[in-house]
This record gives C-alpha cells, sequence and structure tokens, in this order.
C-alpha cells in the first residue's frame, strides 16, 4: 500500500511512533506513518463528555479531522489495549481461571477456583466503557478504520515483574506477585474477542497482531517487547508492515 497512515491511541503508539521516526530518517520520502496520542497535553480534555453520548473533546478532533483533510490516511487505532493488564496483570488474592469458549486455550489451572467464561467477561466489560466511546467517536470522525489489537501478554513472568509500570508497582505487584501466564494469555484472548465484536458493529475491521512478533504458544516474543505490557520498535515495525499490507 503507497498511502499514508494515521494511528490514533493512547500507550501502544509509542511503539509504532518510534517504529515511524526511524523510517523517516531512512526514507524521507516513503509515505508517512503519523500517530495521535489522545492523552497528551495539547488535546486535553480527551473526552469532553462519558457515556453513550461522549465525544472527545474539541482540540482531538480537529487534529484528526486536519490529518485526514490533508493527508488523506488510512486511519488505524490503537485505542485501549491495556485494560486485559490491568485486570489480570497481577495474581488475585483467591486464585481463580476459565476456559474460551470461542477458540483453542490453556486447560483449567487445577489449584485455581473455576470461573464461567461469561462471569469473566462480565467483569471485564466493566472496565472497557471508555474504550468503546473512543472506538465510537473515531468512527463518526472518520468513517471506517482499522482497529489494532493489543499486544499479546509476555510469558516470562520475572521479565514483568522487573519492568512493570508504576500504576502496577503501585498495586503492589512486588508483593502479589505476577499472575499464570495461562489466565493472562486467556484474559487478552477474551479482551480481543470482546474488542472485535465492538468492531464489527461499528463496521471498523480488527487487525490481528502479526504472527512474526509471536511465539509458538502465541505470546509476545521477548525482542518485541518494550515492559510488561507494551511492544517496542520492533513491534511497532511489525504493525506498521501488517497496516501496509492491507
Amino acid at each position: 500500500m503507497n498511502r499514508p497512515i494515521l494511528v490514533i491511541g493512547q500507550s501502544h503508539v509509542a511503539a509504532i511512533r518510534a517504529a515511524a521516526r526511524t523510517r523517516r530518517e531512512a526514507a524521507p520520502d516513503r509515505p508517512r506513518t503519523r500517530v495521535i496520542h489522545s492523552l497528551e497535553p495539547r488535546y486535553a480534555p480527551e473526552v469532553a463528555a462519558e457515556g453513550e453520548e461522549g465525544r472527545f473533546g474539541p482540540a482531538l478532533v480537529a487534529a484528526i479531522e486536519d490529518q485526514i483533510a490533508r493527508h488523506r490516511p488510512l486511519v488505524a487505532s490503537a485505542s485501549g489495549g491495556n485494560v486485559h493488564n490491568a485486570f489480570a496483570l497481577i495474581r488475585h488474592p483467591r486464585p481463580y481461571d476459565f476456559l474460551l469458549s470461542f477458540e483453542d486455550g490453556p486447560a483449567l489451572d487445577a489449584a485455581a477456583e473455576p470461573l464461567t467464561e461469561a462471569l469473566v467477561r462480565a467483569a471485564l466489560e466493566k472496565n472497557l466503557e471508555r474504550d468503546r466511546l473512543r472506538l465510537r467517536e473515531i468512527r463518526r470522525i472518520a468513517g471506517p478504520f482499522i482497529q489494532l489489537e493489543s499486544p499479546p501478554p509476555v510469558a516470562d513472568s520475572a521479565y514483568i515483574a522487573e519492568r512493570s509500570e508504576a500504576y502496577f508497582q503501585d498495586r503492589a505487584i512486588a508483593d502479589l506477585g505476577v499472575a499464570p501466564p495461562a489466565l493472562r494469555y486467556k484474559i487478552w484472548r477474551l479482551h480481543s474477542h470482546v474488542i472485535a465484536g465492538y468492531c464489527a458493529k461499528l463496521g471498523a475491521t480488527f487487525l490481528r497482531v502479526p504472527p512474526d512478533v509471536q511465539d509458538a504458544q502465541g505470546f509476545l516474543r521477548i525482542d518485541h517487547a518494550g515492559d510488561a505490557t507494551h511492544g517496542n520498535e520492533a513491534y511497532g515495525e511489525a504493525v506498521i508492515r501488517a497496516l501496509e499490507a492491507l
């Protein structure tokens, strides 16, 4: 695809921005990938009103509309993508597990309390309203768009514990520990399934992560990981290539 790309999102756009900068320095005449990080102070408030009638703030709307008018890019979203980590990165005081109904996944942990997927999904979706609003607003402003799947979890719990962000440090990850890899993987897959459903209702395309960033079990390869929950520049480059291949 010989077309500019615009990616709108929050923390997950950092990897894409880093890769885009390297590309621009290496080949200035190449179609550019531009990024709007909706939580930057210049766009505040990100959301002017919450709930079903929620809207992006005027500065953010103006920035998106300006990019579309000037560059006519392929519009992609890296919005949200960390709710599954906030939900399940830290080991729960009362260990639980569940099975995926829509695809094969890891077996139940015999030492954990078994829950239904429906119960886990209901709890997960309680935390997704802001992300749903973001998707609705991008669709309203930009029309059909591509939603990027969030990065897979890293399998190595020690890596996560060492590189977890302040959000998780403040919630005692050092004391409680990291949740088992299989549970984190299943929560990520359930999160992706839910977001893909939202996209289908909006007429947006859900783009799975590039296969080459995953190991044989589906976890994020360490050489594509930035910290406990984000991809690095190599991950961002893989995502840009996947968008260019559409």
